[in-house]
């Protein structure tokens, strides 16, 4: 997977979290959580990662590494050692049906996220008129940050190929981008695009909350972050996390009882009363933090 790639894989994981409204559900102040019971042999563990992190800024508790140690193998959202995955990012990154930014956007939308691409990151953006809204909005995020970036998913990677562990996805990179797709390009466009360049400074002060509050491992405060983000949209919320987290959990059943497994899935699918950990709970299974 070449580097752009594989940054595109991770900024787009990312944006679904920042992008995103959730409700706070009240959980001890963790990243990392024990899944046990439920008739398992052994546990499994689920890391709440920031997919894209200022590298002075990046922690891996050594906690973290010890139970990742134990497990058999790791799942991340995507499977980003899949060799057939560039070309899915690079199949699923572009409109389709004659769609171009000039078709979705009025005119004077469009100059202004042009303007700002042209300023901010000397981009062209006449150049990818094709590109959804979503990737272009993605490529924001390395002046956003303004700062050399690490991935929590490039470290879990690496790490399991230390381990000569297996690296696999809780999902397809088609069924990530049709939850983000579902929405329509002419609204992905508005939200992620038009109203980021309109809150631009304040988007910048809200991912300094975001990225403070993950450093606290404060899942809490970091679901009331997204609530009160300015590019939130409730509509967004049902697709992006709570199907998806819906999705996954009869596949992190049937994964868990089969090996010990360590997952690493962005923060902000782990709480609320449709995340992760809640509904882990209601299958069933002993869910504790481990500190």
């Amino acid at each position: 997977m070449t580097n752009s790639i594989k940054f595109f894989a991770i900024a787009l994981i990312f944006s679904s979290l920042y992008f995103t409204k959730v409700y706070a559900q009240k959980e001890e102040k963790s990243l990392l959580y024990e899944i046990s019971g439920n008739g398992l042999s052994k546990p499994s563990y689920i890391f709440g990662t920031i997919h894209v992190i200022c590298k002075d800024e990046f922690f891996m508790p050594q906690v973290v590494k010890d139970k990742f140690a134990t497990t058999e193998q790791v799942y991340l959202e995507l499977d980003m050692d899949d060799p057939t995955m560039m070309t899915e990012m690079q199949k699923s990154m572009m409109m389709t049906d004659g769609k171009t930014l000039k078709t979705i956007m009025s005119e004077a939308d469009y100059q202004k996220v042009a303007t700002f691409f042209k300023d901010s990151l000397k981009t062209n953006i006449a150049m990818m008129n094709g590109f959804k809204p979503f990737v272009l909005s993605s490529m924001t995020i390395p002046v956003m940050l303004g700062c050399p970036m690490q991935g929590y998913e490039e470290a879990f990677v690496k790490l399991a190929k230390e381990q000569n562990k297996e690296v696999k996805g809780l999902e397809t990179v088609k069924e990530q981008f049709d939850a983000i797709d579902n929405m329509g390009m002419e609204k992905q466009a508005q939200l992620m695009l038009v109203k980021m360049v309109d809150n631009w400074t304040k988007g910048k002060t809200e991912m300094k909350t975001m990225i403070k509050d993950y450093r606290n491992q404060d899942i809490e405060a970091i679901l009331k972050d997204m609530e009160h983000a300015s590019t939130a949209d409730a509509n967004f919320e049902k697709d992006l996390l709570e199907n998806r987290n819906r999705n996954w959990i009869p596949r992190i059943d049937a994964i868990i009882k089969s090996k010990a497994t360590f997952f690493g899935v962005g923060a902000g699918h782990l709480g609320g009363k449709t995340g992760v950990l809640a509904l882990l709970k209601q299958q069933g299974y002993k869910v504790k933090a481990i500190k």
